[in-house]
């Protein structure tokens, strides 16, 4: 799946094209020249250069969309940095160059390709690709380790923070929301899972966080002729579980998920096909089918764009209302290659159904600023499941989408400022585990055939 940053899917997926090649232009130099134009929103300038497929996306006003986005999330272009470089493409009549981008607001990658006969056949951004993964922050604890998920290459890289005391501890494994992130679930200069670390195996909670496969084999899923949401999140936290029940220090019946963003929407799938985790930990997770939330989040971004036209904004509404359409109800035609699977299975996966079903606690933890996966989301799961000693709801007014505080109006500008997740969420998180802990211990006694009848 094609996604960015803390955006899902959509936000920066440009649509296919083609661009008819400039009489005498060395590839290197038209490719930056198609990114500076696309990232100032001048698409305007190329339309000569356009093919029908582009022209298309253009006169229905999606790629206008996703320009629109762009420049909202990341602000203006800075610089290209460094020469565009040619990679490997899935198919052979398709070139296929890759140009770094430094925004206002983080860096990128383009992917800038172009069919035989020199058209631009595509233009979309990713997190920047570098040579080599960046490694993962200071220690959160002196007693932190390594470690490695799964039994078959490719493996996993990751980290599992233990608390002091005497073991085995309880521990909560964190699950990545959408795009291809790093153990900490990096974001400008927030790292919203190592401060989770930091904050609960204060709190005598182990938590084992990794490098997401979107993030450490983006080639994996490029050799893959299709794949889905389990193949990108849901077989490997059930690696990671498996892992653990072979750490000596973990007490293999009190393993929890936490799953933020689209890992929280994931989690009802997760909970299908195992009965290890002791319960699960909802944060900031859509309750609704992702093409609605998708729309929803372009919605918002477009209401924050006061620099378009009337006629801009509602080509985009109705390009971004289109686009929910074909993701609910995916064709091979509207949506081609790897991306079909994705979507189709998507399609038919319904989170709150599933949810219903679970008989495990379940905690859901949702900011009150969260624009991305807005409050109301928390009332849908509220709706839907019902409130019980086993299903606790909590609102952080000040907090947004990575549990961070903010102030003033909700944007993605704030993302670029460096927080910290506060010590209050981890306090609920503890409370919540401790708490089904006890209570489920209490059970465990009161069933147990050698329990003393208490007659002396």
């Amino acid at each position: 799946m094609r996604r960015i940053s803390v955006l899902l899917t959509s936000v920066l997926w440009l649509c296919c094209g083609s661009l008819s090649a400039v009489s005498g232009e060395a590839p290197q130099v038209r490719v930056r020249r198609i990114c500076r134009a696309f990232s100032d929103g001048a698409a305007e300038s190329l339309r000569g250069e356009f093919s029908p497929e582009l022209e298309k996306a253009y006169r229905s006003g999606s790629l206008s969309l996703s320009l629109l986005q762009l420049s909202t999330v990341f602000g203006k272009l800075i610089a290209a940095e460094g020469e565009p470089a040619r990679i490997a493409s899935p198919e052979k009549s398709i070139a296929v160059y890759a140009q770094n981008l430094r925004f206002e607001r983080g860096n990128l990658t383009a992917l800038v390709s172009f069919d035989s006969a020199g058209k631009l056949c595509g233009f979309r951004v990713i997190p920047e690709q570098k040579k080599s993964l960046p490694v993962s922050s200071a220690p959160v604890s002196p007693r932190e380790r390594e470690v490695r998920i799964g039994k078959e290459e490719p493996f996993l890289s990751g980290t599992l923070t233990l608390p002091e005391g005497k073991p085995p501890h309880p521990v909560v494994i964190l699950i990545h929301g959408s795009g291809p992130r790093d153990r900490d679930s990096t974001v400008f200069e927030n790292k919203p899972f190592r401060d989770l670390a930091a904050l609960l195996v204060r709190r005598s909670i182990a938590v084992l966080r990794y490098d997401k496969r979107t993030f450490a084999h983006p080639e994996w899923f490029r050799n893959r002729r299709s794949f889905t949401a389990d193949d990108e999140t849901v077989d490997d936290v059930l690696r990671a579980i498996e892992f653990l029940k072979t750490v000596p220090e973990i007490d293999a019946q009190r393993i929890w998920l936490l799953g933020h963003s689209f890992g929280g929407m994931l989690l009802p799938r997760i909970a299908s096909r195992t009965k290890v985790p002791a319960g699960y930990i909802f944060m900031a997770a859509p309750a609704s089918p992702l093409p609605d939330l998708l729309e929803e989040q372009g919605l918002f971004l477009l209401k924050q764009q006061t620099n378009c036209t009337e006629e801009e904004r509602n080509s985009a509404v109705s390009a971004l209302r289109r686009q929910t359409e074909i993701l609910k109800h995916p064709t091979e035609k509207e949506i081609p290659g790897s991306q079909y699977a994705y979507w189709k299975d998507l399609s038919v996966y319904s989170q709150t159904a599933e949810a219903a079903r679970m008989q495990r606690p379940l905690l859901f933890l949702q900011g009150g600023r969260d624009f991305q996966v807005s409050p109301r989301h928390l009332d849908l799961w509220k709706k839907a499941l019902g409130e019980s000693a086993e299903r606790q709801y909590i609102l952080y007014d000040s907090l947004n989408h990575l549990m961070l505080p903010g102030t003033g109006p909700a944007g993605m500008a704030e993302y670029a400022v460096k927080g910290r997740i506060p010590e209050t969420v981890a306090d609920d998180i503890a409370k919540f585990l401790f708490r089904m802990d006890s209570a489920r211990k209490n059970r465990m006694e009161t069933h147990s055939p050698n329990r003393k009848s208490g007659i002396q």
